[in-house]
């Protein structure tokens, strides 16, 4: 009977020592996978923090392809060295890659700013003139998108410094309280192009649609026709669109606007004068102060994509007004397949294949950025 005791307490002495090893096989386990998740974060923290700094170098580059010491002022446009795509440089544990495009080859939602009452109707109503909100209204007609007086008199009024409606078509605060979605009308310049999603009328389906051809810059600024994309330049042109287009394309690089009136009045048979009022210096140019740099850094398994506005206005080296810095997760779920109900339900209209098409073909920063992949908006 003794021994019988003797050796079932030497087996609940062995089950104790078994049960205390797996709590401290548990206990090391732990501590060793929080140790390693410590160490994967500082290193990923490390990485990011390493790639940042490395996308701040490549602005660098881009101030010097920029700066007056390497790019003539007087014409921009993408035959030019700044417009090349910055080779695939390898970095120590990564790469580096980026590309520039010009921001004033946009319509500037900022440059609504500059009209007043009598200025934007009698720009609306004379068949003779052109100007950023007529371009915008051609535009968004190319584009599908119902367009009115309404649509450009709202943005005007959401831009200017005053509390009072531009015209009969326009809104202020009082127009914005009874939505559904009541807001501030910012009275200030517009800081992002998205923002116009805010602007009464307008929806964010619409904002995506017009994104690839606008953008928000400090101020009023022309068109560089040299940089502009075709649908801008048709918009630019009005009835005479196609002509217009076809004109400048055979003209570029256009180096002197003076030159282009010209040509314009041999071209149109219009007198000089009705050609400088038509398309003014202040609504067109041959040359850009504002650009944005695409830059992608891979560093490890951080990767970081880098937007930054420059400015060269008044300057002889462009400075970074602003930066948008996006983490890329290393790796994305995959998509989840559609079950037969959503595919059977799925949207496949006709009617919206063109448009779709057109983004596809239109959503373009510039030639070398597009090359790369690196495509999108800022602004």
């Amino acid at each position: 009977m003794i021994k019988n005791r003797l050796q079932k307490q030497r087996g609940v002495a062995l089950l104790a020592a078994l049960i205390l090893m797996l709590a401290v096989v548990l206990i090391l386990t732990n501590i060793f996978y929080r140790h390693q998740i410590d160490v994967s974060q500082a290193s990923a923290s490390l990485h990011g923090d390493q790639a940042l700094l490395i996308a701040i170098s490549g602005e660098g580059w881009a101030g010097e392809l920029l700066s007056d010491k390497n790019d003539n002022r007087n014409i921009d446009d993408y035959g030019e060295i700044w417009a090349q795509a910055m080779p695939l440089l390898p970095v120590e544990g990564g790469t580096l890659k980026g590309c520039i495009s010009d921001l004033q080859g946009k319509i500037n939602l900022n440059s609504f700013v500059s009209y007043r009452g009598a200025s934007l109707n009698n720009e609306l109503n004379n068949f003779g003139t052109m100007g950023v909100a007529k371009a915008w209204l051609n535009l968004m007609d190319m584009l599908q998108i119902p367009a009115s007086p309404d649509r450009v008199a709202s943005i005007v009024d959401w831009v200017d410094v005053d509390s009072t409606i531009i015209n009969s078509w326009g809104a202020e605060q009082p127009d914005y309280e009874g939505l559904t979605f009541p807001r501030m009308v910012a009275n200030d310049f517009i800081s992002d192009a998205s923002e116009l999603a805010a602007i009464k009328s307008y929806s964010v389906q619409e904002v995506q649609m017009l994104s690839p051809w606008m953008t928000a810059l400090p101020g009023s600024t022309p068109i560089n026709i040299n940089t502009a994309s075709d649908q801008l330049i048709l918009a630019l042109g009005g009835e005479n669109g196609q002509q217009f287009l076809d004109l400048i394309k055979q003209m570029r690089p256009i180096s002197d606007i003076n030159a282009f009136y010209q040509e314009l009045e041999a071209y149109f048979l219009i007198p000089l004068i009705d050609v400088q009022k038509r398309w003014p210096s202040t609504l067109v140019s041959v040359k850009s102060d504002y650009f944005q740099l695409y830059l992608e850094v891979t560093l490890g398994e951080a990767r970081i994509q880098v937007k930054s506005i420059m400015d060269r206005q008044g300057r002889t080296k462009p400075v970074i007004i602003a930066r948008e810095v996006t983490v890329v997760p290393a790796s994305l779920p995959d998509k989840e397949e559609l079950s037969a109900a959503e595919q059977l339900f799925a949207k496949k209209s006709g009617d919206e294949e063109p448009n779709e098409q057109l983004m596809q073909q239109s959503n373009i920063v510039q030639p070398a950025c597009v090359a790369m992949g690196l495509t999108g908006e800022i602004t």
